[in-house]
């Protein structure tokens, strides 16, 4: 996997993870936070597949070797649920968390 895409990928899970805790707090609605979180994560994968097209067209269009390469400039697509499916699971641990600590602060 190029660079690149790993250096994106990582920081469009960073945003939206933040995000996600950030909404935690708020107390926002369980499906409000998923389509939060999935709508950061597609706009930041979105805007980045377009910019590095338009920058380098055969760098990053379609590469033959490695993990995800041959998919080209489509990987950081594919990685918009998988981001959101990990954000999921992040909220509701941090989520599952906060409650347990309420609950043993009330006995």
């Amino acid at each position: 996997m190029h660079p690149v895409f790993l250096g994106i990928i990582l920081f469009s899970l960073l945003v939206s993870s933040l995000v996600a805790l950030w909404m935690i707090k708020t107390k926002a609605n369980k499906w409000t936070r998923i389509l939060a979180v999935f709508f950061v994560n597609a706009l930041i994968l979105s805007i980045a597949s377009v910019y590095l097209y338009k920058l380098d067209v055969q760098t990053f269009h379609k590469q033959t070797e490695g993990l995800f390469d041959s998919m080209g400039i489509v990987t950081l697509l594919f990685f918009i649920p998988i981001n959101a499916f990990i954000n999921i699971l992040v909220m509701e641990f941090f989520k599952n968390k906060r409650d347990r600590i309420g609950n043993e602060r009330q006995i």
